[in-house]
């Protein structure tokens, strides 16, 4: 295979993983929390990305967290907002952007949604490993702990023979 067809290959395997990481973590966040991926990664994108010591974050910066347009985001934003998530208020020092803060309650569900997606991903890259899924992928998803990951998925044969 040349390199080109080499990297389309991996970029599918990529690709097809991702998505049923996403549906497992969507199926759990909105089974448990009623929420969507794309609110939870917002939500974790404003509690990781907030400006030093102030607690807040602009919606130009969370569009760029997330990957959205800035019409997603809004609408992202007002989801958020309806289900006293976040708060929005427009900034003191430029009258043109909006500032976003989580509330307590947005704290609360991060903790709870946490450990949900963690287990939706563990148990996507083990159902992987379990289906003979490239180990190269196995480990980039898993980062370092890729190892302990697929040899739990292998069947114990496949482990030896590998």
């Amino acid at each position: 295979m040349n390199d080109d067809a080499t990297l389309i290959t991996q970029w599918n395997r990529l690709t097809r993983a991702h998505r049923r990481i996403e549906a497992r973590m969507e199926r759990d966040l909105h089974r448990q929390l009623g929420l969507g991926v794309s609110e939870f990664y917002a939500l974790r994108t404003l509690s990781e990305g907030v400006r030093a010591g102030t607690g807040l974050l602009y919606l130009n910066d969370l569009a760029n967290g997330v990957g959205l347009s800035q019409s997603a985001t809004s609408r992202l934003v007002t989801r958020l907002q309806d289900r006293g998530l976040i708060t929005t208020h427009t900034s003191l020092r430029d009258r043109r952007s909006v500032e976003i803060e989580l509330t307590a309650v947005a704290h609360q569900v991060l903790r709870l949604g946490s450990p949900l997606v963690h287990q939706a991903v563990e148990e996507v890259v083990r159902q992987l490993g379990v289906e003979g899924t490239d180990e190269d992928l196995l480990r980039y998803l898993c980062g370092g702990a890729g190892d302990g990951v697929i040899a739990h998925a292998r069947p114990a044969d496949s482990v030896a023979a590998g």
